[in-house]
């Protein structure tokens, strides 16, 4: 698989690696035409043959690509790890503290919360309300 990746690089042209080293520098298709004395269109159209040669679907990653060929770097390929799911509990608190300055919920947290908050609210009215009248009845004071 690397022989065809060098394969591919190679097939590109002199113009062609000329524009994608810019584009690893950050360079706009007017900044790339001004540097070469091109248009700004055919920029964009050699960037295009670029990036279809290269098979990859932005300049940026073409670019990025053969920066690493032309450095010599190996590409490696990414370790396969199953995706971990994030616990629910504990739950972490709803709102920015000291320990997390943002917070970064997953739906679930969040439903979680939900909830939490919609069984409490009124659980805590209800218990609220229930202490008052029985201290108005303790202290001998008539609800109005």
């Amino acid at each position: 698989m690397e022989n065809r990746a060098e394969d591919r690089f190679e097939k590109l042209s002199e113009r062609q690696r000329e524009c994608l080293r810019l584009v690893f520098q950050h360079r706009k298709s007017a900044e790339i035409a001004a540097l070469l004395g091109l248009s700004a269109r055919y920029v964009d159209n050699i960037l295009i043959e670029a990036k279809n040669i290269v098979g990859v679907s932005s300049r940026a990653e073409a670019a990025v690509l053969f920066a690493a060929y032309e450095s010599g770097v190996e590409s490696s390929h990414p370790v396969i790890n199953p995706a971990t799911q994030a616990s629910i509990w504990p739950l972490p608190m709803p709102v920015p503290n000291s320990t997390s300055p943002v917070n970064h919920l997953t739906w679930r947290q969040v439903l979680a919360w939900v909830w939490i908050i919609a069984i409490a609210t009124p659980v805590g009215m209800m218990t609220t309300a229930m202490a008052v009248l029985a201290l108005m009845f303790v202290f001998g004071t008539k609800p109005t």
